[in-house]
């Protein structure tokens, strides 16, 4: 820990000066030691193992250093900066906290679980302040997958889903931006910056860019097809289970119709295995298991038991259910556009079966000769 209470003061252990003490720690009252060196950044720790809510015994230099880089950076732009404040309400402590802004930031080192970091989020929204979760070098090490995407993406409007990451070894800022799910992984958009503030700046200016091109379409369209098809031959688990009931109903799943692809065959971060595999999940419910109309009731169920099998919670994000309502009736829309279905007052009539492909050949042609 960064800071104490020497004589009901607190006091940062930067500042601590000649014969200052007995020191304590402010969430648990409990006697800590002042700690430092020539290697060591000076810092604070409890004199015993201690049950407190508040502070690791086990903090690592790097943790240390980050929580002091966040202050020194953010104080260089006139922001007001507390380290270390203990929230009682909450039985939390937030790393660093901007009071004026009620932002709250957190640098993870270490592993945590969903449920823990789901726990602290929602305990600081409880006290109306926001929280944006940086990692650190553990982290970043990790190749990105959606499980650190549920537990620590935030959205923004023109970012998307996005991760600050800032790493103590190379002193340097990482955001990763626009994290979008591209046939079961996990792509994004990378930029590199110095100080955290450049980091906010970028996220608070930027603006999406235009469209690709019909040839950079085509493109991605094959290498997509291409990723799908080599995850069936290794039997990668993405798409297992979507495969056998594809098969159940006598259809491939890779030959699965262009109606399931979007025209980037992208989408948000947020199923557990695939959008591909929730479209075609749909697709089998709605014109496999189904016939005739399909009443507002019953499209609400599907909705739900969809969002049930292949939603993933997103501790960061507020409402997340609302990206797989925006998911649904874009499907919905786009299944409607293609003649396939069409909107009553009652609900749904199907108006026709979308083509099935008979082999990853044929599915491969038809989007060469520019058909889709």
């Amino acid at each position: 820990m960064l800071v104490a209470m020497a004589n009901n003061k607190l006091i940062m252990a930067s500042a601590v000066m000649g014969d200052v003490g007995p020191f304590i720690c402010p969430c648990c009252r409990l006697p800590v030691i002042y700690k430092h060196g020539n290697y060591r950044i000076p810092h604070f720790s409890h004199k015993a193992k201690a049950n407190c809510f508040g502070f690791s015994e086990n903090e690592s230099q790097s943790h240390l250093k980050g929580k002091l880089t966040f202050q020194r950076q953010l104080t260089a732009i006139g922001c007001h900066v507390e380290i270390e404040v203990t929230m009682a309400a909450i039985e939390q402590r937030a790393d660093v906290f901007l009071p004026d802004d009620r932002v709250v930031l957190e640098y993870q080192c270490s592993p945590i679980s969903f449920t823990e970091i789901h726990r602290r989020t929602v305990n600081y929204h409880q006290l109306d302040n926001d929280v944006i979760w940086i990692l650190g070098d553990y982290h970043r090490a990790k190749a990105l997958r959606s499980e650190m995407v549920a537990k620590f993406a935030k959205f923004q409007a023109q970012l998307g889903f996005y991760i600050i990451f800032y790493s103590a070894v190379n002193d340097q800022f990482w955001l990763f931006y626009q994290l979008k799910e591209v046939a079961g992984k996990i792509e994004r958009q990378t930029r590199q910056f110095e100080t955290l503030p450049k980091v906010l700046d970028f996220m608070k200016h930027y603006r999406q860019p235009t469209t690709k091109s019909q040839i950079q379409n085509k493109v991605s369209l094959l290498n997509q097809l291409r990723r799908i098809q080599q995850s069936n031959v290794l039997r990668n688990n993405t798409y297992r289970d979507m495969v056998a009931a594809c098969y159940q109903s006598g259809k491939l799943f890779v030959g699965c119709p262009m109606v399931c692809h979007d025209k980037w065959w992208i989408g948000t971060p947020v199923f557990k295995q695939s959008i591909l595999c929730w479209k075609v999940w749909i697709v089998l419910e709605l014109f496999e298991r189904r016939r005739g109309n399909v009443s507002n009731q019953q499209l609400n169920q599907l909705f739900v038991e969809s969002v049930n099998l292949f939603g993933r919670q997103m501790a960061q994000v507020d409402n997340y259910a609302r990206f797989f309502q925006i998911e649904f009736t874009n499907f919905m829309i786009a299944l409607r556009s293609s003649g396939y279905i069409r909107h009553t007052v009652a609900g749904i009539r199907i108006i026709r079966r979308p083509e099935w492909f008979a082999s990853y050949d044929q599915k491969r042609a038809f989007i060469l000769t520019g058909n889709q």
